[in-house]
């Protein structure tokens, strides 16, 4: 029997295949993105500028120019290559197909994309354009483009021309908007979540590592982190042992805080992350600085039936459930993920090991529900141990048994002092839900002495209303003597 030697050839038909992976706008730019953070100069923080130029009706630029080190003739020539392992040790180089995938999909494998970068070295400015193939012509003696919404200075370009349509799937939901700034709001939120690790102030240091902007044309909005917005946190801490080496993982989680979610992007309220429904619901995954994953909860946690073991689907019983575990830097290969970095790789077994581990801490149902039910119980307990002689009961009934006060109060000396608990930050629903409570029991003649909202955290906006609540009367005439307080100031 014969054998016969067959060369395989990176072809057209290749990268044709890598525009149809089902990637989604923002996970491609996410591609050039970390490729600009990784060529991060060691001595400055990284500015990294993300451009939309709206070309016509049908079609949008984005360009994404980063302050790093640049990239030499044969820099340029090794990232062309389709799964040539990095040179650099950043693990956001991981496959060697990011480039790749990123400009085949946005650009549906045509021939509008561009890479211009100036060699460090040399000072050359090194380009190549699409489409890719088999050959492809680099030239080491190319000018940056002449283009007047361009920063004044940068290292690297990346430029690619996409449709509107593929640019519109940065949406989570609702009708495709063709307004490139109503764009830019989803596409923030998106950066905001991957990069916060990147864009927060260090711990230590407390300065972030460098900044994300995006912009039409010369309209310059920052890119904020943006972190999960956590009420009644908990913190849970885990060692794993990966590939022979020890590390401690953290794993933090808690109920969203409403409050706190409704001004995360810029002041404005999440379209797609955090928004309490069965979509968004699980936790996020980062690795280092980069949030690698989102809103995992079936990849994680199994069914509590041990003769089935199945996948724990989806339910609007951990609407409030969020959180992030939050794994070290780790060597590039530990903790692997697919080609394009959308999901895990199920053939590294140390995922397992993670979420064997992770499987200790199952998200409750009606996680938010059971907090302030325990919240409840705890003040009751401890306002019974302080003061044996008052009366001191849970979910009292008023407005006729429709409302149940949270605690009820009465002291020695006859005074009522209500209270009201909420896990995360104060709203104006629960301060009228207070006043609710005090007019049910004034209209049964049971007057207030005062009532006092609990709560993780309260603005000046909610204690303005407060104060001005007490200047009005009571239903029988009497004034108003509401108070909010941080559930920490009472050892809660």
């Amino acid at each position: 029997m014969a054998k016969h030697e067959v060369q395989l050839v990176a072809n057209q038909g290749i990268f044709k295949g890598l525009a149809k992976q089902n990637m989604l706008f923002h996970q491609c730019l996410c591609e050039l993105i970390d490729n600009a953070i990784a060529a991060k100069d060691e001595n400055r923080k990284f500015t990294i500028d993300v451009i939309l130029h709206k070309e016509d009706e049908q079609f949008v630029s984005v360009f994404v120019c980063d302050n790093g080190v640049g990239m030499s003739l044969e820099t340029l020539q090794d990232a062309l290559q389709l799964g040539r392992p990095p040179s650099g040790t950043s693990r956001l180089n991981e496959h060697g197909f990011g480039l790749k995938n990123a400009l085949a999909t946005l650009t549906a494998a045509s021939d509008c994309w561009q890479i211009i970068s100036r060699d460090r070295a040399n000072a050359k400015i090194v380009s190549v354009h699409g489409p890719f193939g088999p050959t492809m012509l680099v030239e080491d003696e190319a000018a940056f483009p002449n283009r007047d919404f361009l920063p004044a200075e940068y290292a690297t370009l990346v430029e690619a021309k996409l449709k509107l349509s593929f640019l519109q799937t940065v949406q989570g939901r609702g009708a495709p908007t063709t307004d490139l700034t109503r764009l830019r709001e989803w596409l923030i939120e998106h950066l905001g979540v991957l990069y916060r690790g990147y864009l927060e102030n260090d711990l230590t240091t407390y300065e972030s590592v460098g900044s994300l902007y995006v912009s039409i044309d010369k309209d310059r909005w920052v890119v904020p982190p943006i972190h999960v917005p956590l009420g009644a946190k908990k913190t849970e801490y885990f060692n794993v042992e990966l590939q022979g080496k020890p590390y401690q993982l953290e794993y933090q989680h808690g109920t969203i805080d409403e409050v706190k979610r409704d001004k995360l992007v810029r002041g404005c309220k999440c379209k797609y992350y955090y928004l309490g429904n069965t979509t968004a619901q699980g936790i996020d995954i980062r690795l280092g600085r980069r949030v690698i994953a989102v809103r995992q909860l079936e990849a994680i946690w199994k069914t509590d039936d041990s003769s089935k073991r199945v996948q724990l689907a989806r339910h609007s019983d951990f609407n409030d459930f969020a959180g992030e575990l939050i794994i070290p830097e780790l060597p590039r290969g530990v903790l692997s993920t697919v080609n394009n970095k959308t999901d895990f790789n199920l053939d590294d077994q140390d995922w397992q090991v993670i979420f064997d581990r992770l499987a200790d801490f199952k998200p409750p149902r009606r996680q938010r529900e059971k907090s302030e039910t325990q919240l409840r119980k705890r003040w009751v307990d401890m306002l019974k141990a302080t003061n044996p002689d008052e009366t001191t009961m849970d979910e009292k009934a008023v407005w006729y048994n429709g409302v149940r006060i949270d605690v009820f109060r009465k002291t020695r000396d006859g005074k009522i002092i209500i209270y009201e608990l909420k896990v995360g930050s104060a709203t104006a629903l629960n301060v009228y839900q207070l006043k609710m409570y005090w007019d049910g029991l004034s209209i049964q003649n049971e007057e207030p002495a005062e009532g006092v909202l609990l709560v993780e955290d309260f603005s000046t906006t909610v204690e303005e209303m407060v104060n001005k609540i007490n200047t009005f009367n009571t239903p029988t005439g009497h004034k108003y003597n509401l108070k909010v307080e941080k559930l920490s100031n009472r050892n809660l």
